[in-house]
């Protein structure tokens, strides 16, 4: 079983590096096509209606890729006050049945999300971008309920395990530099 949930694991390490990269591609690509745009439109007088139609399928890709990559921290769709009252095995169950409850809600979705891609492929109609069929463009909607599954049985089983999460740091603190032994030196050495 351990062997699975290396697997599942190495997975996951490949995707969370795959979106990152996504993330920043795309970030570049909508900056650079919605400022040409505008200048294309203020400076030459013109523009190109396939632009906009591109940059909400941008928009779009990056608001799922990056819900996907926000499930990798435990930063989705949970509320963490009553998480940060508790401590011990209490504090591990409530996020196992929350995790729970991601897995069970995300599975519902990620069927409705794979029939609307069936409806999409037998549809004519292309609403998102001319000349790219609709159901190309809406694939990372399964994507990221399918990860969020993965990821929520990846934290159920740290949490079983009572192994400990990967954890995002927080600004201006010390776990920002890749050696905090080294960055408690220097704070000691400044306050020095």
């Amino acid at each position: 079983m351990s062997g699975l949930f290396n697997v599942l694991e190495h997975i996951d390490g490949f995707l969370v590096r795959l979106e990152k990269v996504m993330i920043v591609f795309l970030l570049f690509l909508l900056i650079t096509l919605s400022f040409g745009q505008i200048i294309a439109r203020n400076v030459f007088k013109l523009g190109f209606i396939w632009i906009d139609e591109f940059t909400r399928c941008i928009v779009l890709w990056m608001a799922f890729i990056g819900g996907a990559l926000c499930s990798k921290y435990a930063r989705h769709m949970r509320i963490d006050i009553i998480l940060h009252l508790m401590q011990g095995t209490r504090k591990r169950i409530i996020e196992i049945v929350g995790n729970v409850f991601v897995i069970v809600i995300c599975s519902v979705f990620f069927v409705a999300s794979i029939n609307h891609i069936k409806y999409q492929m037998e549809s004519t109609v292309q609403l998102m971008l001319q000349g790219v069929p609709d159901w190309v463009i809406s694939l990372v909607i399964p994507y990221f309920f399918a990860v969020a599954i993965l990821r929520g049985v990846l934290h159920i089983k740290k949490d079983i395990l009572g192994e400990d999460h990967i954890k995002l740091p927080e600004m201006g603190s010390d776990e920002l530099d890749e050696n905090p032994k080294h960055a408690a030196n220097l704070s000691t050495a400044e306050e020095n």
